[in-house]
């Protein structure tokens, strides 16, 4: 390898053309590498790729590498089978798991290395390193298996872009299949690696591999091709073998005169990625705006960018971004299907510890419409209070029961309500200590009802993180959208005979007070917390249960996928909405104010709001709950609990 003096002198590789006499081949050689290539590979340093390799490729533009869209069913199908077997001697395949990077040195960040290792599940996991889109170069290797060399693991490379590199299929299959715990694609031209994989049967074997629990990862092509299609700068003349000599031959305007293109890619995950998301390539485009333009022209699915730093997770038909760097992430652009020629674009966030439904992420960039918000300030007015009469009701019935000589007939418990802050705050341990105290019992089936945040599965995860933890039963109640509603029958299995603990999710209450209301929702709840189900929730799923409730319904962000509302509107429009006093389910006579020690995206501090709010309309008293703390009610008494002290 080359070592600089001065960080711009550096050696050389000069070959004669073997195709015309008198010519030579010259190429300088990078002073970035740490370590050194074989010096065969170094002295064929300077031959540059044929114009017959692009042709070649552009020949393929249009070929079909699709091998694993199947690969969901044959996991469902496997495991059905496993599950109706007395003998549990045989093992379904596990689901795909994949690392898809922006770059292939993003394989270098600890948050995504980690990943991969987490996801091997070993400490050191056998490492099969695939250079084929970058030529088997070993200097694109070394980079790539860096981290993982330095943590000790064990690495092999199988060498396929040359005919006379490829082992027989018996040593491929070793590799792949029986050794590789995890398959490491370089960067590079993911074209020429589809054609050669292809060609020779490895994209097969690859697809065998993930059956068994291979992790499949890289960046950039290594990223791209495990995608159903991707966008890709194959076509770059200089995205060839040895691109110094190539970038040596041709003129500025040579290197910059190309397109990108979309192709086909091996199909484990359905949708477009396009890998460099937050760059420009050397044709002076960004990636992101010509992705769209091609989504435009052909939007048979959506497209996942993936910014340089960042990478995408997927495991089975789950999926979240990691960022490698704190600030990259992953992006999902979809087509506007009311507006031709327009998108929309949303980032995933980076906090997510565990992944959400593919197709609920994919669904992530599409806004609410402007009708949605309309549709709640229609409904500022009504009365949504189902449970003022409650403490009459439990009165009543004690009274009925202390008046019979036998006590086989029981009267129904008082109502038990842990009200939090905010919805993170069931994470803390005094505040969920007194939800399972209140139920009971030391494990409480948890029923988890997300319509105040649009029955988001990363919202879900957040707020029974504790409770699983635990080791709670959870099962989840979805009735944001009408199509997801189950029956009355079994709406009331779940929430009155099968639930010990309801937990409602923050969010827009509004909306989820319209929903209930709906669907009769609200009156099983009633029915419920007469059996003694505990009702717990922190924000939206707190002041639900108050009379009165002191909201943000109305913010322009508080919506399904606000994120993308986010990517959409300027800053002056986000923070242009009031705070609004709606009516709750009526269990606690009086208004709630959560998030009492925080402002809004307004400006205003929810107290001092509320405050304003409380003396134009002093029907109740208020009472502020900080995001921390919750307001923790059995019958007629209360009192609070710090979840921080």
């Amino acid at each position: 390898y080359a070592v600089s003096g001065d960080g711009e002198a550096t050696c050389h590789v000069v070959v004669p053309d073997e195709r015309n006499a008198g010519e030579t081949f010259s190429a300088p050689l990078p002073t970035t590498w740490n370590e050194g290539v074989p010096m065969e590979e170094l002295l064929d340093f300077a031959t540059p790729a044929t114009g017959e390799h692009l042709e070649a490729l552009e020949d393929h533009v249009d070929t079909d590498f699709v091998i694993a869209d199947d690969i969901q069913d044959i996991v469902n199908e496997a495991n059905t089978e496993i599950n109706s077997l007395v003998s549990g001697d045989d093992i379904a395949p596990t689901v795909p798991k994949i690392v898809a990077a922006g770059i292939g040195r993003a394989l270098q960040l600890k948050p995504i290395v980690d990943k991969v290792i987490e996801l091997s599940g070993v400490d050191l996991p056998k490492i099969l390193y695939i250079g084929t889109a970058s030529f088997d170069r070993s200097d694109k290797m070394l980079l790539n298996i860096k981290a993982f060399r330095d943590l000790g693991c064990e690495i092999r490379r199988l060498d396929v872009s040359e005919e006379e590199t490829v082992p027989s299929p018996k040593e491929m299959r070793e590799l792949v299949i029986d050794w590789a715990q995890v398959i490491l694609c370089s960067g590079g031209n993911t074209l020429h690696a589809l054609i050669r994989w292809k060609e020779i049967g490895l994209d097969l074997m690859i697809k065998e591999a993930s059956l068994k629990g291979t992790v499949l990862c890289g960046g950039s092509a290594g990223a791209g091709c495990w995608f159903s299609s991707l966008h890709t700068d194959s076509l770059r003349p200089d995205n060839t073998k040895n691109r110094e000599a190539v970038i040596n031959e041709l003129s500025e305007e040579e290197l910059e005169d190309w397109d990108y293109a979309k192709i086909s890619g091996l199909g484990f995950i359905d949708a477009m990625c396009v890998p460099h998301f937050d760059k420009s390539g050397t044709n002076g485009n960004a990636r992101s705006d010509d992705a769209e333009k091609i989504l435009l022209a052909n939007p048979t699915t959506p497209a996942i960018g993936v910014d340089e730093n960042a990478a995408l997770v997927v495991v089975g038909n789950d999926a979240y971004a990691v960022s490698g760097d704190g600030e990259a992430t992953c992006h999902v652009v979809v087509p506007d299907e009311r507006n031709a020629g327009e998108t929309f674009s949303a980032p995933l966030p980076t906090t997510w510890n565990e992944g959400v439904p593919m197709e609920e992420l994919l669904d992530f960039a599409t806004p609410a419409t402007g009708e949605h918000l309309e549709a709640l300030e229609d409904h500022v007015d009504t009365d949504f209070v189902i449970a003022d009469d409650i403490q009459d009701i439990v009165n009543e019935a004690n009274t009925e029961i202390n008046s019979l000589v036998s006590g086989d007939d029981i009267a129904p418990t008082v109502p038990k309500i842990v009200a939090a802050g905010i919805g993170r705050a069931l994470q803390l341990k005094p505040i969920v200590d007194k939800v399972i105290e209140l139920s009971g019992v030391d494990l409480p089936k948890i029923l988890y009802i997300g319509t105040a945040s649009f029955d988001r599965s990363d919202k879900m995860l957040l707020n029974i993180k504790a409770f699983r933890d635990l080791g709670c039963e959870i099962r989840r109640l979805d009735v944001s959208e009408e199509e997801t509603v189950p029956s009355p029958k079994e709406m009331r299995e779940l929430v009155i005979d099968w639930a010990q603990v309801i937990l409602c999710s923050g969010g827009n209450t509004l909306h989820a007070l319209i929903r209930w209301k709906e669907i009769g929702l609200d009156l099983m709840i009633k029915e419920a917390s007469l059996k003694g189900t505990v009702l717990c929730g922190g924000s939206a799923g707190a002041g639900c249960w108050f009379s009165s409730l002191h909201t943000d319904s109305l913010r322009p962000d508080n919506t399904k996928n606000r994120e993308a509302v986010i990517n959409e509107l300027s800053e002056e429009e986000l923070e242009d909405w009031d705070y609004a006093k709606i009516s709750g389910l009526g269990f606690i006579d009086a208004m709630c104010v959560p998030h009492f020690d925080k402002s809004g995206t307004n400006g205003n501090a929810r107290s001092d709001d509320a405050e304003k709010i409380l003396l134009a309309n002093p029907t109740t008293p208020a009472i502020g709950v900080d995001e921390n703390a919750a307001l923790v009610v059995v019958g007629n008494d209360a009192y609070a609990v710090s979840g921080d002290g």
